[in-house]
């Protein structure tokens, strides 16, 4: 989730756009489910908050046995499996589309023996679900990004848990990663100095022990960009390591009006001055776009989406050390399913 220099909420046009242009849709007809062999969940066609509707699909890691499971035309966010891979749970918009500030969006549950959505909120707002390490709850925000709650997995019992005091340096929440350790992530839009930029926190699911985990990095986010420092970090399997979609104050070799993320790991301790980082951006073509990094549940890959000028935008995959990068789909917001084979 992008926050703007003055906290709300923001999509440029422009960048998704361009974006757009990189990104040729996939078709293909709908097939029954096939969760045995869906390693990955991602939506697809193009990258939210653009023209067309973003609908859920599962693929094998090398992009076969590809499955569309929605159909509805209303556009979907950000799906991820449930630990036990029986079940997604994402956000669907209601009423228009990521970006759009009089959107109207709920947390949905797919339950793949059945190949029906439940609907488990229903205040227009709840966005970015994301499940507990043993898939008995959902933790998710606002997308005023106010608030952090969380509720049973059937939607029942739904509490607030934290939310943003609305000083300086803790403006905006969102972002929301849930690690086998028990930790909830999330980025907190913040200005220190004239300078706004995104960090990460964490926090216990009962609200406490709240912990800055990164400093955002040295880099201000330049008017009119998409906001520097760390968005939409992911675990890897064991919780000991975070990875980061680095913002810079600058736009990617041929990607005008964009704003370079490169993918950047670090430990999920908490942050103190020098803490090590890892920028595991490729060094043949570091300039591009890389967000919502996912740790394979082997620890040994990671999942992410790249735009780079020249190539296919899309998910791709890497491994832990960042050492190349691997095309899948055409498609946003990949994640991995913990109980395939």
């Amino acid at each position: 989730m992008s926050v703007s220099n003055n906290g709300r909420v923001v999509v440029l046009a422009a960048f998704m756009v361009l974006l757009a242009l990189l990104v040729t849709a996939w078709g293909g007809a709908a097939a029954p489910p096939r969760v045995s062999r869906a390693q990955i969940v991602y939506t697809s066609p193009g990258i939210p908050g653009g023209d067309q509707i973003q609908e859920v699909f599962t693929a094998n890691l090398d992009g076969s046995h590809r499955t569309q499971l929605t159909h509805d035309g209303k556009s979907k966010f950000l799906p991820h499996f449930s630990p036990d891979g029986t079940r997604l749970v994402y956000t669907k918009f209601l009423v228009g589309k990521y970006g759009d500030p009089h959107a109207r969006m709920d947390v949905f549950v797919y339950t793949f023996a059945t190949g029906k959505e439940t609907r488990l909120t229903h205040d227009g707002k709840s966005i970015q679900p994301v499940w507990s390490p043993d898939g008995k709850r959902i933790a998710f925000g606002s997308f005023a990004n106010d608030a952090l709650s969380i509720m049973n997995a059937d939607g029942s019992r739904v509490h607030r848990i934290g939310r943003p005091s609305g000083s300086l340096d803790d403006k905006v929440w969102g972002d929301y990663a849930w690690s086998r350790d028990n930790w909830i992530l999330f980025t907190v839009g913040q200005y220190s100095n004239n300078c706004f930029k995104a960090r990460l926190d964490k926090i216990r699911a009962d609200g406490s022990h709240r912990t800055k985990v990164t400093d955002g990095g040295p880099n201000c986010t330049p008017p009119g960009m998409e906001q520097n420092g760390d968005a939409d970090p992911g675990f890897s399997a064991d919780g000991k390591t975070i990875y980061s979609s680095r913002g810079f104050p600058r736009a990617p070799a041929g990607l005008p009006g964009a704003t370079e993320r490169r993918l950047y790991a670090f430990s999920s301790g908490a942050w103190v001055p020098g803490k090590a980082e890892r920028d595991l951006s490729l060094p043949s073509a570091p300039d591009c776009i890389e967000g919502v990094p996912k740790g394979s549940p082997d620890g040994k890959r990671v999942l992410l989406f790249r735009a780079c000028a020249g190539e296919r935008a899309g998910v791709t995959v890497t491994d832990a050390k960042g050492s190349y990068r691997t095309w899948i789909a055409d498609g946003f917001g990949p994640d991995w399913n913990p109980a395939a084979k």
